[in-house]
């Protein structure tokens, strides 16, 4: 409360000056013994205006507690405000600052184009929500034109938490995962990296855009947003040949770099389809390099063994992963396998809606493999197809059961899947005609 008002209320309060009340000419009229002699016995009125001025100092007082109380909260909640925004802040160039020294360590910052925040933030729209075409477990992906052609990308801005956390130096960790792997990849079913940003403002990175979705959403008939109509069902050629790609994909990861690489998420989301339908394998966030110079990697014989907590997406994670703490490149296999059971059966990897025992899709359709009931799973647009495609659905069910065995041991390399997937093509007449995309 502004002091002027104050001194006003407290001015309204004192009673006004006898000038005042006679006015400025008349004289005051004699005092009249009676009246004196009654001042005299009662106090007179020296006692009523001394009162009416004690309260209208409490008054005051009063107003001015307040208003000072008033200004310490104020003041307080602008600080604890800025301690927070500056605490983000930090944060926020904390992480942008370890990614760099990464990239600096292990001579990445000039291995890939590296963006400015505001190229990428034009680029994106302002980072514009309908320009977003979908969310990962690190971030969220925005559709980006890039200067000065205009050439579409896929940019992922790494979500930051509010406070320092575990899941910021993850997030970091992810973002230097992913400019160290993809740095070193060339395949034409892996999707690329084109270049990074590390700002305090946002980490950065922007990939080949790839029109068609995911794999996820052809299968599982999902439009790719609220008024989007849902894509047609995957003809069962097409379903063969995806998964011939992502095979020859893995097998470049397991076998081809060195050293090897496991993605550790092979998933129907993480699996994106160009505009001519073929697979490339993205998000290699969680990814790992299988190096023996690690702390705690072993060799066997040519498989390499990293101990390392498990992580993946639940439905495709691998047991033998899950109860032994030990990655090898059968993890990946795993979830290859049932990337496949999808593509036979259209159906998702976990569901809720089955019987306990059957929730997770591979449990499912291996038991009914085991009782001879594999038609009944089989998605059915793909059974309306022609008659003979029901001896290839059959093989590839058959390489999928194998690929999910919950012993890595039983399991096949990425080399033999890929070789499997390409004898069953050839079971198919109408196959023998179409170029090889794998």
């Amino acid at each position: 409360m502004p002091p002027r008002l104050l001194l006003l209320l407290l001015a309204a309060a004192l009673p006004p000056p006898a000038a005042a009340r006679l006015g400025d000419h008349e004289p005051p009229p004699p005092p009249h013994p009676r009246a004196h002699q009654h001042r005299a016995q009662s106090g007179g009125g020296t006692g009523g205006a001394s009162r009416v001025l004690t309260t209208a100092l409490v008054a005051a007082a009063s107003l001015l507690a307040v208003l000072l109380l008033y200004l310490c909260v104020a003041i307080a909640v602008r600080r604890i405000r800025g301690k927070g925004d500056g605490r983000a802040s930090r944060q926020q160039a904390s992480q942008s600052s370890r990614a760099a020294a990464f990239l600096r360590r292990h001579g990445l910052h000039h291995s890939r184009p590296a963006f400015t925040y505001e190229q990428l933030r034009a680029a994106t729209a302002g980072f514009d929500a309908a320009r977003k075409l979908g969310d990962g477990g690190f971030g969220t992906v925005y559709l980006a034109y890039l200067p000065p052609a205009g050439r579409p990308a896929a940019v992922k801005r790494l979500h930051v938490p509010p406070a320092p956390s575990p899941s910021s130096a993850t997030i970091t960790k992810s973002f230097c995962n992913e400019v160290l792997i993809l740095s070193a990849l060339r395949h034409p079913h892996l999707v690329r990296l084109h270049g990074f940003c590390a700002d305090p403002r946002a980490l950065l990175l922007v990939y080949d855009f790839v029109p068609n979705g995911t794999l996820s959403h052809h299968l599982h008939r999902r439009g790719r947003g609220a008024a989007a109509a849902a894509p047609p069902p995957l003809p069962w050629r097409t379903r063969l040949a995806m998964a011939a790609q992502i095979a020859s994909a893995l097998e470049y990861l397991h076998f081809a770099v060195k050293p090897h690489v496991v993605h550790r998420d092979v998933t129907s989301s993480n699996i994106f389809v160009e505009a001519d339908m073929r697979a490339r394998l993205g998000d290699f966030g969680l990814s790992r390099l299988l190096a023996t110079p690690d702390a705690c990697s072993t060799a066997t014989g040519r498989e390499v063994v990293c101990c390392t907590a498990p992580q993946g997406t639940p439905g495709y994670l691998d047991p033998d992963y899950h109860r032994s703490f030990q990655l090898t490149e059968k993890s990946d296999v795993y979830s290859f396998g049932v990337v496949v059971l999808e593509l036979v059966t259209g159906l998702r990897p976990v569901d809720v809606g089955r019987e306990r025992r059957d929730v997770t899709l591979a449990d499912w359709v291996v038991s009914k493999i085991q009782i001879g009931e594999l038609r009944e799973v089989v998605d059915p647009p793909v059974l309306d197809e022609l008659p003979g495609v029901m001896p290839s659905v059959e093989a590839v069910a058959e390489l999928a059961f194998r690929c999910v065995a919950p012993d890595k041991d039983d399991r096949p390399d990425a080399r033999e899947a890929l070789a499997e997937l390409r004898r069953i093509q050839g079971m198919l007449p109408e196959l023998s005609n179409h170029k090889d995309c794998s």
